[in-house]
Protein backbone atom coordinates (compact mmCIF):
# COMPACT_ATOMS: atom_id res chain seq x y z
CA UNK A 1 0.00 0.00 0.00
CA UNK A 2 0.89 3.50 -0.83
CA UNK A 3 2.22 5.10 2.56
CA UNK A 4 1.12 9.05 2.85
CA UNK A 5 2.57 11.51 5.33
CA UNK A 6 0.52 14.69 5.80
CA UNK A 7 2.11 17.61 7.15
CA UNK A 8 -0.14 20.49 8.27
CA UNK A 9 0.31 23.66 8.67
CA UNK A 10 -1.64 27.46 10.02
CA UNK A 11 -3.17 29.38 6.69
CA UNK A 12 -0.42 31.93 8.22
CA UNK A 13 2.09 29.54 7.01
CA UNK A 14 0.38 29.21 4.06
CA UNK A 15 -0.11 32.54 2.85
CA UNK A 16 3.90 33.14 4.19
CA UNK A 17 5.01 30.86 1.76
CA UNK A 18 3.22 31.21 -1.16
CA UNK A 19 4.02 35.29 -1.27
CA UNK A 20 7.56 35.03 -0.12
CA UNK A 21 8.36 32.73 -3.30
CA UNK A 22 10.50 34.85 -5.54
CA UNK A 23 9.97 37.82 -3.94
CA UNK A 24 12.93 40.40 -3.52
CA UNK A 25 14.40 41.66 -6.75
CA UNK A 26 16.19 44.72 -5.29
CA UNK A 27 19.48 45.17 -7.84
CA UNK A 28 21.96 46.10 -5.08
CA UNK A 29 21.38 43.02 -3.02
CA UNK A 30 21.89 40.33 -5.41
CA UNK A 31 24.60 37.99 -6.07
CA UNK A 32 26.66 38.04 -8.70
CA UNK A 33 25.95 34.58 -10.66
CA UNK A 34 28.33 35.37 -14.22
CA UNK A 35 30.78 33.05 -13.14
CA UNK A 36 27.63 30.12 -13.43
CA UNK A 37 26.38 31.44 -16.50
CA UNK A 38 28.37 29.22 -18.59
CA UNK A 39 25.37 28.86 -21.48
CA UNK A 40 24.23 31.94 -21.43
CA UNK A 41 24.54 31.84 -25.21
CA UNK A 42 21.74 29.23 -25.07
CA UNK A 43 18.82 32.20 -25.42
CA UNK A 44 19.16 34.65 -28.32
CA UNK A 45 17.65 37.42 -29.51
CA UNK A 46 15.31 37.99 -33.08
CA UNK A 47 18.40 39.94 -34.08
CA UNK A 48 20.83 37.39 -33.27
CA UNK A 49 19.12 34.86 -35.49
CA UNK A 50 18.10 37.05 -37.71
CA UNK A 51 22.07 37.16 -38.44
CA UNK A 52 22.32 33.66 -38.45
CA UNK A 53 19.77 33.54 -41.64
CA UNK A 54 21.59 36.51 -43.32
CA UNK A 55 24.81 34.62 -43.27
CA UNK A 56 26.55 37.18 -40.73
CA UNK A 57 27.72 34.58 -38.34
CA UNK A 58 26.44 35.93 -35.35
CA UNK A 59 29.16 36.03 -31.95
CA UNK A 60 28.68 32.35 -30.18
CA UNK A 61 28.04 30.55 -33.46
CA UNK A 62 29.86 27.42 -34.43
CA UNK A 63 29.30 27.87 -38.07
CA UNK A 64 28.29 24.02 -38.32
CA UNK A 65 24.99 24.70 -39.87
CA UNK A 66 21.47 25.38 -38.65
CA UNK A 67 17.91 24.27 -37.95
CA UNK A 68 15.16 26.68 -37.15
CA UNK A 69 12.24 24.69 -35.44
CA UNK A 70 9.29 26.15 -34.70
CA UNK A 71 7.42 23.57 -31.98
CA UNK A 72 3.57 23.35 -30.78
CA UNK A 73 1.81 21.27 -28.75
CA UNK A 74 -1.96 22.22 -29.82
CA UNK A 75 -2.26 20.52 -33.13
CA UNK A 76 -2.26 16.76 -31.35
CA UNK A 77 -3.95 18.34 -27.96
CA UNK A 78 -6.61 19.76 -29.77
CA UNK A 79 -7.28 17.18 -32.36
CA UNK A 80 -4.59 14.25 -32.16
CA UNK A 81 -3.52 15.19 -35.64
CA UNK A 82 0.30 15.13 -36.23
CA UNK A 83 1.60 17.00 -38.74
CA UNK A 84 5.34 16.98 -39.98
CA UNK A 85 5.11 20.05 -42.54
CA UNK A 86 2.61 22.48 -41.13
CA UNK A 87 -0.14 22.56 -43.26
CA UNK A 88 -3.32 24.29 -42.13
CA UNK A 89 -1.43 25.20 -39.05
CA UNK A 90 -0.82 29.02 -38.05
CA UNK A 91 2.55 27.95 -39.26
CA UNK A 92 1.73 27.80 -42.75
CA UNK A 93 -1.50 30.20 -42.12
CA UNK A 94 -0.26 33.20 -40.41
CA UNK A 95 3.58 32.83 -41.13
CA UNK A 96 6.99 31.28 -39.50
CA UNK A 97 10.72 32.75 -39.33
CA UNK A 98 11.92 32.07 -43.24
CA UNK A 99 13.51 28.20 -43.49
CA UNK A 100 11.70 27.15 -40.47
CA UNK A 101 9.98 23.59 -39.69
CA UNK A 102 7.30 22.19 -37.86
CA UNK A 103 7.83 20.02 -34.44
CA UNK A 104 4.66 18.97 -33.03
CA UNK A 105 5.73 18.52 -29.14
CA UNK A 106 4.41 15.21 -28.85
CA UNK A 107 6.38 13.66 -31.30
CA UNK A 108 9.55 13.56 -28.69
CA UNK A 109 7.47 11.06 -26.52
CA UNK A 110 6.83 7.70 -26.75
CA UNK A 111 3.40 7.63 -27.34
CA UNK A 112 0.78 6.38 -28.57
CA UNK A 113 -1.54 8.32 -26.69
CA UNK A 114 -1.07 11.91 -25.45
CA UNK A 115 -2.76 14.38 -24.00
CA UNK A 116 -5.50 14.29 -26.40
CA UNK A 117 -9.19 13.03 -25.32
CA UNK A 118 -8.81 10.80 -22.21
CA UNK A 119 -5.01 11.37 -21.79
CA UNK A 120 -2.24 9.40 -21.64
CA UNK A 121 -2.72 5.53 -20.66
CA UNK A 122 0.85 5.43 -18.31
CA UNK A 123 3.34 7.14 -17.66
CA UNK A 124 5.79 5.70 -20.32
CA UNK A 125 3.37 7.43 -22.85
CA UNK A 126 4.71 10.67 -21.84
CA UNK A 127 8.03 9.61 -20.86
CA UNK A 128 10.72 10.63 -23.70
CA UNK A 129 11.98 8.50 -26.38
CA UNK A 130 15.17 6.55 -25.77
CA UNK A 131 18.25 8.39 -26.74
CA UNK A 132 18.81 5.67 -30.03
CA UNK A 133 15.01 6.76 -30.69
CA UNK A 134 15.29 10.60 -30.28
CA UNK A 135 18.75 10.51 -32.04
CA UNK A 136 17.79 8.83 -35.31
CA UNK A 137 13.96 10.93 -35.13
CA UNK A 138 15.48 14.15 -34.97
CA UNK A 139 18.10 13.21 -37.91
CA UNK A 140 14.80 12.26 -39.73
CA UNK A 141 14.35 16.32 -39.10
CA UNK A 142 17.84 17.27 -40.48
CA UNK A 143 19.30 17.60 -37.11
CA UNK A 144 22.63 16.53 -36.08
CA UNK A 145 24.29 16.55 -33.32
CA UNK A 146 27.31 19.27 -34.53
CA UNK A 147 24.60 21.68 -35.83
CA UNK A 148 22.88 24.86 -34.14
CA UNK A 149 19.36 24.32 -33.30
CA UNK A 150 17.30 26.89 -32.72
CA UNK A 151 13.93 26.51 -31.09
CA UNK A 152 10.43 28.85 -30.79
CA UNK A 153 7.18 28.65 -30.25
CA UNK A 154 4.21 30.80 -30.64
CA UNK A 155 1.10 30.34 -27.95
CA UNK A 156 0.23 31.45 -24.27
CA UNK A 157 3.08 29.39 -23.04
CA UNK A 158 5.93 29.56 -25.37
CA UNK A 159 8.68 29.40 -23.22
CA UNK A 160 7.44 26.17 -21.35
CA UNK A 161 6.42 24.94 -25.36
CA UNK A 162 10.02 25.75 -26.60
CA UNK A 163 11.63 24.56 -22.97
CA UNK A 164 10.28 21.47 -23.38
CA UNK A 165 12.07 20.89 -26.99
CA UNK A 166 15.23 22.35 -25.96
CA UNK A 167 15.82 20.25 -23.38
CA UNK A 168 15.20 16.97 -25.55
CA UNK A 169 17.90 18.56 -28.23
CA UNK A 170 20.08 18.83 -25.35
CA UNK A 171 19.48 15.12 -23.92
CA UNK A 172 20.06 14.07 -27.63
CA UNK A 173 23.19 15.35 -27.55
CA UNK A 174 22.69 18.33 -29.66
CA UNK A 175 25.84 20.37 -28.66
CA UNK A 176 24.32 23.69 -29.86
CA UNK A 177 20.73 24.49 -28.72
CA UNK A 178 19.00 28.30 -28.73
CA UNK A 179 15.71 29.66 -27.81
CA UNK A 180 14.37 32.29 -29.24
CA UNK A 181 14.02 34.69 -26.27
CA UNK A 182 10.82 36.88 -27.11
CA UNK A 183 9.42 34.01 -28.92
CA UNK A 184 7.74 34.42 -32.35
CA UNK A 185 6.83 37.68 -31.16
CA UNK A 186 10.21 39.52 -30.65
CA UNK A 187 10.51 38.12 -34.93
CA UNK A 188 7.35 40.01 -35.49
CA UNK A 189 7.77 42.76 -33.29
CA UNK A 190 11.35 43.23 -35.10
CA UNK A 191 9.90 43.63 -38.23
CA UNK A 192 11.36 40.70 -39.98
CA UNK A 193 10.54 38.88 -43.18
CA UNK A 194 7.87 36.29 -42.63
CA UNK A 195 7.17 33.17 -44.42
CA UNK A 196 3.56 31.37 -44.92
CA UNK A 197 3.03 27.84 -46.14
CA UNK A 198 3.99 24.45 -45.43
CA UNK A 199 7.28 23.08 -45.06
CA UNK A 200 9.43 19.40 -45.16
CA UNK A 201 11.62 17.86 -43.74
CA UNK A 202 15.25 17.06 -45.12
CA UNK A 203 16.71 14.20 -43.39
CA UNK A 204 19.86 13.72 -42.17
CA UNK A 205 21.70 10.52 -43.15
CA UNK A 206 22.50 10.39 -39.45
CA UNK A 207 22.47 11.71 -36.30
CA UNK A 208 26.39 11.22 -35.53
CA UNK A 209 27.55 9.37 -33.37
CA UNK A 210 26.94 10.32 -29.92
CA UNK A 211 26.28 9.08 -25.96
CA UNK A 212 23.58 11.98 -25.85
CA UNK A 213 23.56 13.56 -22.27
CA UNK A 214 22.31 11.34 -19.65
CA UNK A 215 23.10 14.08 -17.12
CA UNK A 216 20.30 15.55 -17.86
CA UNK A 217 17.70 13.05 -16.89
CA UNK A 218 16.98 11.76 -13.48
CA UNK A 219 15.35 8.49 -12.67
CA UNK A 220 13.19 6.72 -9.95
CA UNK A 221 16.38 5.34 -8.80
CA UNK A 222 17.93 8.54 -8.33
CA UNK A 223 15.26 10.37 -6.58
CA UNK A 224 14.66 7.55 -4.01
CA UNK A 225 18.22 8.28 -3.37
CA UNK A 226 17.99 11.67 -2.45
CA UNK A 227 14.93 10.72 -0.25
CA UNK A 228 16.71 7.80 1.95
CA UNK A 229 19.93 10.31 1.83
CA UNK A 230 22.51 8.06 0.18
CA UNK A 231 22.80 11.17 -2.34
CA UNK A 232 23.46 14.32 -0.55
CA UNK A 233 24.84 16.21 -3.13
CA UNK A 234 21.10 16.37 -4.76
CA UNK A 235 17.85 17.75 -3.95
CA UNK A 236 14.59 17.41 -5.40
CA UNK A 237 12.48 20.03 -6.80
CA UNK A 238 9.33 20.96 -7.29
CA UNK A 239 8.00 23.21 -10.05
CA UNK A 240 4.38 22.81 -10.05
CA UNK A 241 1.70 25.26 -8.90
CA UNK A 242 1.99 25.39 -5.13
CA UNK A 243 -1.72 23.87 -4.87
CA UNK A 244 -0.57 21.25 -6.40
CA UNK A 245 2.82 20.97 -4.26
CA UNK A 246 0.99 20.91 -1.40
CA UNK A 247 -2.00 18.77 -2.55
CA UNK A 248 -4.50 20.74 -2.61
CA UNK A 249 -4.91 20.05 -6.66
CA UNK A 250 -3.94 18.29 -9.48
CA UNK A 251 -4.05 20.44 -11.67
CA UNK A 252 -5.63 19.56 -15.31
CA UNK A 253 -4.63 15.94 -15.58
CA UNK A 254 -7.33 14.88 -15.73
CA UNK A 255 -6.50 11.16 -16.55
CA UNK A 256 -4.72 10.53 -12.82
CA UNK A 257 -6.17 11.56 -9.60
CA UNK A 258 -3.06 11.25 -7.31
CA UNK A 259 -2.58 14.60 -4.67
CA UNK A 260 0.47 15.72 -3.11
CA UNK A 261 4.46 15.94 -3.84
CA UNK A 262 7.41 13.73 -3.61
CA UNK A 263 9.17 13.29 -0.06
CA UNK A 264 11.75 16.11 0.87
CA UNK A 265 11.24 18.10 -1.94
CA UNK A 266 10.95 21.60 -2.14
CA UNK A 267 8.89 24.20 -4.32
CA UNK A 268 10.73 26.65 -6.32
CA UNK A 269 8.07 28.33 -7.99
CA UNK A 270 5.94 27.40 -11.17
CA UNK A 271 7.09 27.41 -14.35
CA UNK A 272 5.47 31.18 -14.94
CA UNK A 273 7.93 32.47 -12.11
CA UNK A 274 10.34 32.19 -14.58
CA UNK A 275 9.40 33.77 -17.53
CA UNK A 276 7.60 36.99 -18.80
CA UNK A 277 4.04 38.36 -17.98
CA UNK A 278 3.27 37.19 -21.54
CA UNK A 279 5.34 34.19 -21.52
CA UNK A 280 7.29 35.11 -24.08
CA UNK A 281 10.62 35.17 -22.19
CA UNK A 282 12.52 34.26 -19.77
CA UNK A 283 13.53 36.52 -16.85
CA UNK A 284 16.93 37.02 -16.51
CA UNK A 285 19.55 35.17 -15.31
CA UNK A 286 20.72 37.80 -12.07
CA UNK A 287 16.77 37.85 -11.21
CA UNK A 288 16.93 33.76 -11.27
CA UNK A 289 19.58 32.99 -9.28
CA UNK A 290 18.88 35.54 -6.52
CA UNK A 291 15.31 34.43 -5.94
CA UNK A 292 16.52 30.54 -6.28
CA UNK A 293 19.63 31.49 -3.59
CA UNK A 294 16.90 33.45 -1.14
CA UNK A 295 14.59 29.91 -1.66
CA UNK A 296 17.38 27.97 0.04
CA UNK A 297 18.67 26.47 -3.66
CA UNK A 298 22.35 26.77 -4.05
CA UNK A 299 24.09 25.95 -7.30
CA UNK A 300 26.32 22.90 -5.13
CA UNK A 301 23.56 20.44 -5.41
CA UNK A 302 22.14 18.86 -8.27
CA UNK A 303 18.62 19.90 -9.19
CA UNK A 304 16.26 17.33 -9.77
CA UNK A 305 13.13 19.12 -11.25
CA UNK A 306 9.64 17.40 -11.79
CA UNK A 307 6.40 18.52 -12.41
CA UNK A 308 2.95 16.47 -13.63
CA UNK A 309 4.45 14.94 -16.68
CA UNK A 310 7.66 16.47 -18.06
CA UNK A 311 7.23 19.96 -19.56
CA UNK A 312 7.53 22.22 -17.14
CA UNK A 313 10.41 20.48 -15.41
CA UNK A 314 12.03 20.33 -18.79
CA UNK A 315 11.71 24.27 -19.76
CA UNK A 316 13.24 24.63 -15.92
CA UNK A 317 15.98 22.08 -16.70
CA UNK A 318 17.27 23.82 -19.78
CA UNK A 319 16.82 27.28 -17.99
CA UNK A 320 19.26 25.61 -14.97
CA UNK A 321 21.78 24.44 -18.16
CA UNK A 322 21.50 27.88 -19.03
CA UNK A 323 22.49 29.10 -15.86
CA UNK A 324 25.37 26.57 -15.19
CA UNK A 325 23.54 25.12 -12.49
CA UNK A 326 23.42 21.30 -12.71
CA UNK A 327 20.02 19.35 -13.18
CA UNK A 328 18.16 17.19 -14.49
CA UNK A 329 14.47 16.38 -15.50
CA UNK A 330 12.40 13.83 -14.05
CA UNK A 331 10.64 12.58 -16.74
CA UNK A 332 7.48 11.30 -16.12
CA UNK A 333 7.27 13.43 -13.19
CA UNK A 334 3.95 12.97 -10.50
CA UNK A 335 2.63 10.99 -13.00
CA UNK A 336 5.20 8.43 -12.93
CA UNK A 337 5.95 9.00 -8.75
CA UNK A 338 2.17 8.68 -7.57
CA UNK A 339 1.06 6.22 -9.60
CA UNK A 340 3.13 3.62 -8.22
CA UNK A 341 1.54 2.50 -4.79
CA UNK A 342 5.44 1.44 -3.29
CA UNK A 343 6.23 5.29 -3.51
CA UNK A 344 5.93 7.36 -0.50
CA UNK A 345 3.56 10.76 -0.72
CA UNK A 346 3.80 14.34 1.44
CA UNK A 347 1.25 16.39 1.18
CA UNK A 348 0.41 19.48 3.13
CA UNK A 349 2.63 22.77 4.36
CA UNK A 350 6.41 21.64 4.94
CA UNK A 351 7.39 22.88 8.64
Amino acid sequence: MKKKVVISCSIFLILSTFYLIGCGSSSDSKSDEGSLTSHHEALVSAEWVKKLIDGENPDTYSGNGYVIVFTSWYPRWETNEISTTGAGLSFATEGHIPGAIFLDTYSVETGPTSEYGDGYESPSHSYVKTLPGLQAFFASMGITKNKTVVVYANDDISMMTAGRIAWALLYAGVSDVRILNGSYKAWTDAGYTVETGPTSWTPADSFGESSGRPELIATTEDVQKVIDGTDTDSIIVDDREYVEFTGESNSYYWWFEEYGRIPTAKWIGDWVDIVSEDHQSFISFEDAAYNWQQDGFTSDKKMYFYCGGGARSAMYTFYAYAMGWPAANYEGGWFLWSTNDENEIETGIPE
